[in-house]
């Protein structure tokens, strides 16, 4: 079964505020994509499920998960491995073991090297990746087949609700990613920020759904994008408390959960 994770920010015209909104696309998939400001749902997941698979990774499974970062990705910003890794340290913390490890350098793929949106499954390796057009060669629309509004995507193979493989794979076509609290806007790009929206597909790639119901959890389907602002709040970096019930659901056993912040 594959399935896939979409964030999809949409741009009022008289609006700086973006919408990230989930609809499921069926092709024996869960998705959580984002589109404009309403939900679609398929006939066999709704969009507000806030555990979409509720294995994991398996009990069995050989912990810590090695997430790839490809050379790209630090290449081109080397404070996003950093941002990338407070995201898993959140996660971690919250479960209370060590899940998710982050290795750097070893990955050299980029979203171009992949024919389709679903072929970074077929390897031995849980990346993440930017998908960006080089030259006429390549990018996200192209790569993934995706409108160039959609912000990342989560992708999985499972198994009677258990995750075989997954990766995550970020528009950087029409996004530039990084720190939206501290970084200058960029023309002809939307600034996005790394550590947020890492944290909410890592959710995804952990098996969690969208929650449609609570705007305080970091699954809630919507963020901005821009820089940071009290009229623009475009980071969610702290998990709700329902978030760490529902993680600890899937992955229990750990010690008592870690927190710097809780969202509110």
């Amino acid at each position: 079964m594959f399935l896939k994770c979409i964030y999809f920010p949409f741009r009022f015209f008289y609006s700086r505020k973006k919408y990230i909104i989930s609809f499921i696309i069926f092709i024996s998939p869960i998705s959580c994509g984002l589109q404009s400001n309403y939900v679609r749902h398929d006939d066999s997941f709704s969009d507000n499920q806030p555990i979409a698979l509720s294995e994991g990774w398996g009990t069995n499974y050989n912990y810590p998960i090695t997430i790839d970062l490809s050379v790209q990705i630090n290449q081109e910003n080397e404070f996003l491995i950093s941002q990338i890794q407070k995201a898993i340290n959140t996660w971690n913390n919250a479960i209370g073991r060590k899940i998710l490890t982050l290795r750097a350098g070893y990955d050299t793929k980029t979203g171009n090297d992949f024919a389709n949106l679903y072929s970074p499954l077929n390897d031995m390796i849980q990346g993440l990746y930017y998908d960006k057009m080089q030259g006429n060669f390549g990018g996200w629309i192209k790569n993934t087949g995706k409108s160039n509004m959609i912000l990342a995507s989560t992708i999985f193979n499972s198994n009677n609700q258990k995750i075989q493989s997954a990766d995550i794979r970020f528009n950087r076509d029409q996004y530039i990613f990084g720190d939206t609290k501290t970084d200058p806007e960029v023309a002809n790009h939307i600034l996005a920020d790394m550590e947020s929206v890492a944290l909410h597909e890592l959710g995804h790639f952990l098996g969690l759904g969208h929650v449609i119901s609570e705007s305080s959890s970091v699954m809630y389907p919507f963020i901005n994008t821009g820089a940071d602002s009290p009229d623009n709040p475009s980071t969610v970096r702290c998990l709700s408390e329902n978030d760490i019930i529902r993680i600890r659901t899937i992955y229990f056993g750990g010690s008592p959960p870690q927190t710097t912040c809780i969202q509110k």
